[in-house]
């Protein structure tokens, strides 16, 4: 078969759209697969409805609530979060609880308002919520996913609620322990909340409590007991074992009905082995080696018990725990007064690195009966102890891919006597996108089947045409 100059002409121009729209694909796959969009239509079928904890917080809070939406058109987070207030509006009506007072001002076009709004708290684009004197600011960030700066249907709607709950109720103040070596202030030294490496940092956590209503405070017991205005104390993997006048300190003031929240370093025990034992926890020498891991690397818990406050509204449902190489942790009898110790979480080991079935408790909590103190009848001491701390840093808490923010919510509200739950619900949020197998199955339709089909097509018609 011979073509014509013309027919030639048509053929390579053909040929060239082919390869300029295959090339067109290609560079806008690479760029959807690199940004991950996702659409989320729950502005568009209303199926955005507020969750199940955030109507129990509607139903324990009372009287008006006026709720100001201080956010430019242009925001991402400006119309979502307008039909999110409507739904907590909506829901509110529905359980009998506080009434909200919606009003939405875009900064740019009404400044006089937005100059008389930030006299009363708010301080750059947020949600301001007033109430009988009292002021709670949700700024911006908050109503976003920690990475990316897009709208977050489960995070907006965690920042309402948290700021329903700290608006109808007295804060708490939360103490941390800080490092013995950690220099003096002024230093540039930070305390380990203050974190923010996204795998070992602890800034997710902080940043939950303190949406609670939660003040966290650095605390040391080198120089002195734990103040008292911390009603609980959060011990993550010391580096250096306490000395004995610290263990001591810390011994006294949890027999007095203090609250402890520990999790143990990957090696040794850092002198918290011989309190634990004191409330009838003992820690293994070794850390263990999950059975299931999930995608990235981490092993998988599952089974949670359903008894205790931490773990009940996440236990079922098929709710995942993620944990590095957590320690074993077994319950002794106490030796010091009577103590109730429940397992809270366990995870399943690896036959191949431990005893085939071998099933280890990682998370106990043990509270004090009467006994140990003159004042337990009212302030009873508790602990909850974990084999690891990685399970609530950065890498687990900054997103919702796990339960593990939750959990250490809960752990910290158990301790404190805080009301709510720290299950979050993404109920009702209807979000559409791909996974990583659809972006390549898109690539290879499109790159290759496509462009290939073409061809074939065009390579018809020339020879029919000759």
């Amino acid at each position: 078969m011979r073509l014509s100059k013309g027919q030639r002409r048509w053929f390579c121009g053909a040929l060239a759209c082919v390869a300029l729209a295959a090339l067109a694909a290609i560079l806008a796959d690479a760029l959807l697969a690199r940004l991950r969009p996702t659409l989320d239509l729950s502005a568009v079928c209303g199926e955005q409805t507020v969750s199940e904890r955030g109507r129990s917080t509607l139903i324990e809070t009372s009287g008006t609530i006026a709720v100001t939406c201080v956010l430019p058109s242009g925001s991402p987070a400006a119309a979502p979060v307008g039909l999110l207030l409507r739904k907590f509006a909506q829901a509110s009506r529905e359980v009998a609880g506080a009434t909200l007072e919606l009003e939405y001002i875009d900064p740019r076009e009404d400044a006089v308002a937005a100059a008389r709004l930030m006299a009363q708290g708010a301080d750059g684009p947020g949600l301001l919520f007033r109430q009988a004197g009292r002021r709670v600011f949700v700024p911006e960030r908050e109503l976003l996913a920690p990475q990316g700066g897009v709208y977050d249907p489960v995070e907006a709607e965690a920042a309402v609620t948290s700021a329903l709950m700290r608006l109808g109720a007295e804060g708490v103040t939360v103490g941390w322990l800080t490092e013995r070596t950690l220099p003096a202030a002024g230093d540039g030294a930070r305390p380990p909340y203050a974190d923010t490496d996204p795998v070992a940092g602890f800034s997710g956590l902080r940043r939950a409590l303190e949406r609670e209503g939660v003040r966290i405070r650095p605390v040391s017991l080198r120089e002195g007991g734990v103040p008292a205005s911390v009603r609980a104390l959060i011990v993550m993997a010391p580096r250096h074992d306490l000395s004995d006048s610290e263990r001591a300190r810390l011994s006294e003031w949890l027999d007095r009905g203090g609250r402890l929240l520990c999790a143990l370093p990957p090696a040794g025990d850092a002198g918290l082995g011989p309190l634990l034992g004191q409330w009838g926890i003992r820690a293994g020498l070794t850390p263990g080696v999950p059975a299931r891991r999930g995608m990235d690397g981490a092993g998988l818990a599952d089974r949670l018990s359903d008894e205790h406050p931490i773990t009940r509204e996440l236990a079922g449902g098929g709710t995942l725990l993620s944990f590095g190489a957590p320690r074993a942790l077994w319950a002794t009898p106490p030796e010091n007064g009577s103590v109730t110790v429940t397992p809270l979480v366990s995870i399943d080991l690896d036959p191949a690195a431990d005893a085939p079935g071998h099933v280890a408790t990682v998370m106990m909590a043990a509270e004090s009966g009467s006994g140990m103190g003159s004042d337990l009848a009212f302030h009873r001491g508790r602990v909850v102890a974990v084999g690891e701390a990685d399970f609530a840093t950065n890498r687990f808490t900054l997103g919702h891919a796990s339960a593990n923010r939750d959990l250490a919510l809960n752990a910290v509200r158990w301790l404190v006597e805080l009301p709510g739950s720290g299950a979050r619900s993404g109920a009702g949020v209807l979000r559409v996108g791909q996974d990583s197998h659809a972006w390549r199955r898109d690539f290879a339709v499109a790159v290759l089947f496509v462009p290939m089909a073409l061809c074939l097509g065009l390579w018809l018609v020339t020879r029919r045409r000759g």
